[in-house]
């Protein structure tokens, strides 16, 4: 990228190496490097937060309110690009649905949009219609158990709908997590696919069982 204010190569980074001026961030960055990461499923949390914190220091909009234009431009392009991709990456379920995009196979939500890096022509997958069924009745079981005020059915339910959801992420986190650079292989990468389909459904479930409970106790709580 060629420096707005040396109009030579900037180099690396985020500022020029030729006069440290702040160069526009590179629309074309991934979140792994737009936080000076290495691209994998495995973060070094402590490490990440530290570095995203660095950053967002160094290019936070304050520090350039009385800059160059181009500079202030430049600094509110970065900090917005480097929130997402902190938002992004930290948290292990977007961190996977990102690393699935970045690899071809799309299992976010209807709303939520390509990000940076992200491959065009990426192959959706459903889940399957026997998954479905036997969620359909899980929630219809959870159901009944909410109107008969059965406690210990529900709890039942939601207990066994967490370890689901813990073994989901299990899955997730070996299928993604290769322990070197390698690329995980297209079977790894469709397993980790189905394990996140499966955990959108649980943590559905686990929405609507907390939202009961906090209904419980609201009414406990008023009476």
């Amino acid at each position: 990228m060629i420096c707005w204010s040396c109009e030579r190569e900037g180099g690396g980074g985020p500022f020029c190496g030729a006069c440290k001026a702040l160069l526009p961030p590179d629309d074309a960055a991934d979140h792994f490097a737009v936080l000076g990461l290495p691209r994998g499923y495995a973060l070094d949390f402590p490490a990440a937060e530290v570095a995203y914190q660095k950053l967002s220091r160094q290019l936070h909009p304050d520090r350039f309110a009385t800059a160059d234009p181009r500079a202030r431009r430049a600094s509110l392009g970065h900090t917005v690009q480097l929130n997402e991709a902190w938002r992004t990456l930290k948290d292990p379920v977007r961190r996977a649905e990102y690393l699935l995009e970045l690899a071809g196979v799309d299992v976010a939500s209807d709303d939520q949009k390509t990000g940076p890096g992200v491959e065009r022509g990426t192959r959706r997958l459903a889940a399957p219609p026997a998954f479905l069924l036997d969620i359909l009745e899980v929630h219809d079981d959870l159901g009944n158990a909410q109107r008969a005020g059965d406690a210990v059915k529900v709890a039942f339910l939601t207990e066994e709908m967490r370890g689901r959801a813990g073994e989901a992420m299990k899955i997730i986190a070996t299928a993604l997590d290769t322990g070197s650079t390698q690329v995980p292989d297209q079977g790894r990468l469709d397993e980790a696919a189905r394990a996140l389909i499966a955990l959108r459904y649980y943590r559905r479930f686990l929405d609507e069982a907390d939202a009961y409970e906090e209904r419980g106790a609201d009414r406990s709580g008023g009476g």
